[in-house]
């Protein structure tokens, strides 16, 4: 392993991909963890596999006031296959408690109650606004956002999520709630906006999940400001 200056890009977007995996994981439409700077970070060239990064920082709820957690994460980006998804494993110095269990559960409630399927668009708005019962869903699309960002990421990408152009829910019998989201994703390395569809279920028990993602045409930059 090769120490490498933790705030070097390099191991910035590597622990970028972390956070991303981490909020995907353990997100939800009431918790939503942002990645801390990155206080250790060394580098190994796997001949054949790839470069693997050893990363330390913390997570933060940035919802919740609760203090910060300790991490451990290994990102290993594959350069024999560039259709692979980074591998990625942590470690947190305790898990998070469920503290956001009754607000989940009245949320969930709420939306397997609807006569009407839920409908949004540009979440935030062009003023960064935000209605408060699309709160939850635009939380549930920056945790699932994790998932497409670090299936799609590679050592010279670094995603944000920018705004949902539209969200439907989709009223089914099944147990979880599922939303089709169409949302903008911002290359910050190309400054290219990337707009995706994702499908994404969650419930109380299992969680959340992103069933299906695609990548879609570019748009024309007005519309999203419009």
């Amino acid at each position: 392993m090769e120490t490498i200056n933790p705030s070097h890009y390099p191991a910035s977007r590597a622990a970028g991909v972390a956070g991303d995996y981490i909020n995907y994981k353990l997100g939800g439409p009431h918790r939503l963890y942002e990645q801390q700077q990155v206080t250790s970070a060394s580098k190994e060239r796997i001949e054949g596999v790839g470069n693997k990064y050893r990363l330390e920082f913390a997570i933060k709820d940035s919802l919740n006031e609760h203090p910060q957690i300790k991490c451990t994460a290994e990102v290993l980006y594959y350069t024999n296959n560039q259709q692979s998804a980074p591998n990625v494993t942590y470690k947190l110095e305790g898990e998070p408690q469920n503290y956001t269990a009754q607000k989940d559960k009245e949320f969930y409630n709420k939306m397997k109650s609807r006569s009407e399927p839920l409908t949004g668009e540009d979440i935030p708005d062009k003023f960064g606004n935000i209605a408060p019962d699309m709160e939850p869903i635009l939380h549930l699309a920056q945790a699932a956002s994790g998932f497409v960002k670090w299936q799609n990421s590679a050592e010279e990408t670094f995603y944000r999520m920018a705004i949902i152009k539209s969200v439907k829910q989709v009223i089914s019998d099944n147990a979880a709630l599922e939303l089709h989201y169409i949302m903008l994703i911002h290359d910050m390395v190309s400054q290219e906006i990337i707009p995706w569809s994702m499908e994404v279920l969650w419930d109380l028990s299992e969680g959340l999940r992103v069933n299906n993602h695609q990548r879609l045409p570019k748009i024309n930059p007005d519309e999203t400001s419009s």
